[in-house]
């Protein structure tokens, strides 16, 4: 008997049969081309994650008029058919089924991305756009309301095999539904019937567009999580309204841009967090009902499943990981399948902070799969990989499935290295995990792994390779503070793996990512913990929904934070400030975490023996994103001819 009897059973929406109840939500990812047209990029996204097994694919918001838009889809004319067309084939050759979200940010959005005026139901900007939007007039409405109708006939021209109307998140319909965006005094604003009314509108003339039988779903915030905003209740009132007017399925997802932590939930909120909001929106409607939210495990979604809070699940971020999941969990090859850990850095962090196409820290090749192909090396080939930290267990592993003999030496009794170091703090289980997985891979793979072993010219010649990764990573600065050799002082690693060597009351010196997490990992084990930083921010690498919630945790710990704040020396009794007073903070241990610097003390005398490739810290120090990168990358041109169409190993940041 299958341990996913629900997960992989059949299920419809309308008349539409999906083959299981797993489906792709559909997910911004700038890989469309300017011009709104289907790149070959966004086709070969696609074309992998539906051989992947999941029942639908959604694809992410379609402009459907010329004032919303950006690097996304466009639907708002008919000359986009042709592209959207080619994007429906190739998720129908993959095997599922193709969906295809409307979509108009209304507020959300600028005019500098629309290059016209942006519209919304009131003159209020979203706090986070911060421009005034045109108020939208009836004539303006029934424009819009028709473009969500022809939008729909396009996509069901295209090949579509339904449509998903996106209210949620805070655009367009949302704004209009609820009382946080529609402050209007006519007929569509005011009661919940008259911020309905252009919803239901645009559900009507979607449905006048193309048939009664052309499965329509409608994607909603549970609940908008701001002051004013539409609440749990409010949406219980919504969704059946949404279903008598021609609705086949209710999404039910949260947020909108003010509460987008909650809209892209990082490690920090815990799996199917958001599950409950799906659970209370099923008891009112008669249509099926997707849940979403940190669903990234098979056993927890058919869990939900088989407890009757929801019909169908949406995996989003864990396809961007691993395309294969579905197949995988299907095929009984648990172990084999990924886990998204929520990080947001190669997705949401890459797109909205660094405006490039989202990718995943832990997948390379997600928005990069037409090049990113792992063929079988041609003639059996040996390599060195030297160390075991999050890039030498990643090299090895990809190195060693593409058929090639592979030994990795690590100079610790464990492997992972930073990568099981950033495990430890609080809300971290996801990265533990991660860890876990990659030594699980190495040994399903085959790779030999060798212990307490530290590399040396001896023996790393012994093993006459053809080419020697170099993944030694990094170690701590020790930074020219009077008094930092003192014996009460630690560095952070140190302090993360044995909190028992520090006393009651701490100082940690470096207020980046790894000192503010470190000073959570204490202060939740009950010590008294200031966090000293030089400059006026904490946690400068760290995006935004994740440093919020740590800044709360922080608050809650009674974590005492100084920025702009200088360290003068250490002594026996603390850490004395550089400021008039020369305040002295108490401390029974001192933490320092200022940052660490590369380890590769072999690359020169190893050229000797065979082609050398360094990665991740031990190149330079980085992020993660960065590391797996520049893993994935070694692996891939390793003993294969130059390909102008790959990216180089060389100037590369892997963001």
């Amino acid at each position: 008997m299958s341990t996913f009897p629900t997960l992989f059973s059949p299920a419809k929406i309308g008349r539409l049969e999906i083959k299981n109840r797993l489906i792709m939500p559909a997910m911004g990812t700038g890989m469309a081309n300017a011009d709104g047209t289907v790149s070959d990029q966004l086709y070969h996204y696609h074309r992998v994650r539906a051989a992947g097994g999941t029942g639908m694919i959604t694809v992410e918001i379609a402009a459907v008029h010329p004032t919303t838009g950006g690097m996304s889809p466009a639907i708002w004319d008919d000359r986009f058919i042709p592209g959207l067309k080619r994007l429906a084939d190739v998720i129908h050759e993959g095997g599922a089924k193709a969906c295809i979200q409307l979509w108009h940010a209304g507020r959300q959005t600028n005019s500098r991305v629309t290059g016209l005026p942006i519209i919304g139901p009131s003159p209020i900007p979203c706090p986070v756009c911060q421009e005034e939007p045109t108020v939208m007039d009836r004539e303006m409405i029934q424009d819009i309301v028709e473009s969500f109708g022809d939008a729909a006939r396009r996509a069901k021209e295209a090949g579509f095999d339904c449509v998903e109307l996106h209210g949620a998140h805070g655009y367009l319909l949302a704004q209009f539904m609820s009382p946080y965006s529609n402050h209007r005094t006519d007929e569509y604003g005011g009661s919940m019937e008259n911020r309905a009314r252009f919803p239901l509108e645009v559900i009507a003339n979607v449905r006048a567009k193309v048939g009664p039988d052309y499965p329509v779903i409608y994607r909603l915030s549970g609940e908008e999580l701001v002051n004013n905003g539409l609440t749990i209740e409010d949406t219980k009132k919504i969704a059946p309204l949404l279903v008598e007017h021609g609705v086949d399925a209710i999404h039910v997802s949260a947020g909108l841009y003010e509460s987008l932590r909650y809209t892209v939930p990082p490690m920090d909120l815990d799996r199917g967090f958001n599950v409950w909001a799906a659970e209370e929106v099923k008891k009112v409607v008669p249509v099926p009902v997707i849940a979403v939210g940190r669903i990234n495990d098979p056993f927890l979604a058919e869990d939900i499943l088989a407890q009757g809070k929801a019909d169908f699940i949406a995996i989003g971020r864990s396809l961007l990981t691993d395309p294969a999941w579905p197949n995988k969990v299907r095929n009984g090859q648990y172990e084999r399948m990924r886990h998204c850990i929520a990080c947001n850095q190669g997705c949401v962090d890459r797109m909205l902070i660094e405006g490039k196409h989202a990718t995943c820290t832990l997948n390379p090749a997600c928005g990069r799969e037409e090049a990113f192909t792992f063929e079988p090396v041609t003639s059996k080939r040996k390599v060195v990989v030297v160390g075991g930290g999050p890039a030498g267990m990643e090299a090895a592993r990809i190195v060693k499935d593409r058929g090639c003999d592979v030994v990795l030496f690590e100079a610790s009794d464990k492997l992972g290295g930073q990568w099981r170091l950033a495990g430890i703090p609080p809300k971290k289980c996801e990265i533990a995990g991660d860890v876990e997985w990659l030594i699980k891979q190495l040994e399903l793979s085959g790779v030999d792994v060798r212990l307490s072993t530290p590399a040396t010219k001896a023996n790393v010649e012994a093993e006459k390779p053809d080419a020697i990764i170099l993944a030694t990573g990094s170690k701590p600065i020790k930074p020219p503070i009077d008094g930092v050799d003192q014996p009460h002082v630690r560095f952070a690693p140190e302090v993360l793996e044995n909190p028992a060597s520090v006393g009651e009351t701490v100082v940690v010196i470096g207020g980046g990512t790894t000192g503010v997490e470190t000073a959570e990992f204490l202060a939740e084990k009950g010590k008294k913990v200031t966090v000293i930083e030089a400059l006026g921010e904490i946690a400068r690498t760290l995006g935004p929904a994740r440093k919020q919630f740590l800044k709360e945790r922080l608050q809650q710990y009674k974590v005492d934070v100084r920025v702009n704040t200088k360290v003068k020396r250490i002594t026996a009794k603390g850490v004395e400030l550089d400021d008039q007073n020369n305040t002295l903070i108490p401390a029974d241990n001192v933490v320092i975490a200022v940052g660490v610097q590369s380890v590769n003390p072999l690359e020169k005398e190893l050229k000797a023996v065979a082609p050398v490739y360094v990665i991740g810290d031990a190149k330079e120090p980085r992020d993660a994103t960065c590391a797996f990168y520049e893993a994935n990358e070694v692996a891939l041109r390793l003993f294969r001819q130059p390909d102008p169409a790959t990216p180089s190993l060389h100037g590369v940041s892997g963001r």
